[in-house]
């Protein structure tokens, strides 16, 4: 995922997460273009609005506005008919064609 490209009618065919001490990285990917996306987000610590994944159909990444933030360096936006937010460390990419 690209930090500020909005990703809109998107499906998410995969989730997964995994916990990693006091944090968890989830890894979720979807279609874009005819490409497959699959994104890791590294550095969660609120997972309640994980599953609000599935309903999306518009997300997005973007910088936080706090820099002096200990967690939650970016967010992912998660937008249907109600929008969530997922805070996170660390992004790492890993596009695959489909």
């Amino acid at each position: 995922m690209e930090i500020g490209k909005i990703y809109s009618d998107v499906i998410i065919d995969e989730l997964h997460v995994k916990r990693t001490n006091d944090s968890y990285k989830v890894l979720f990917s979807f279609i874009d273009s005819g490409k497959k996306v699959t994104t890791t987000l590294i550095g969660v610590i609120e997972t309640y609005n994980l599953c609000e994944i599935f309903d999306a159909n518009r997300i997005w990444i973007e910088g936080s506005d706090n820099l002096q933030a200990e967690f939650g360096k970016y967010r992912l936006g998660i937008s249907n008919e109600s929008y969530f937010e997922i805070e996170f460390d660390q992004i790492k990419n890993e596009n695959n064609k489909h």
